[in-house]
């Protein structure tokens, strides 16, 4: 049982670092405009994705490819819900404008 769940945690992991990796590639593509607001999206994307081709039954090996396609579509669609509802101009407020402090 504790092997079992060691094993997951780590599958987990090892999802969550090809989704970040995925993520910044994204990122720096984009000049990290909206890059803070899309993490979540890729690691959830990536778990997401690298969980479900266990669950239908596919080689493990299969489940780094499928983390990292889950982890590009939600990042993407993350960055474009960001321009979408220009959600940049909505957070703008929220920074400090003198930063000689």
């Amino acid at each position: 049982m504790l092997f079992n769940v060691i094993f997951l945690i780590l599958f987990v992991a090892a999802w969550s670092v090809v989704g970040m990796l995925v993520w910044i590639a994204l990122s720096l593509r984009r000049r990290a405009v909206g890059a803070l607001w899309a993490a979540p999206f890729a690691i959830l994307g990536a778990v997401g994705a690298g969980a479900l081709t266990g669950v239908i039954g596919v080689d493990v090996g299969w489940s780094f490819l499928a983390a990292a396609l889950g982890s590009g579509a939600l990042c993407s669609l993350a960055f474009r819900t960001w321009d979408a509802w220009k959600l940049g101009d909505r957070f703008a407020s929220w920074s400090r404008r003198d930063r000689s402090r």
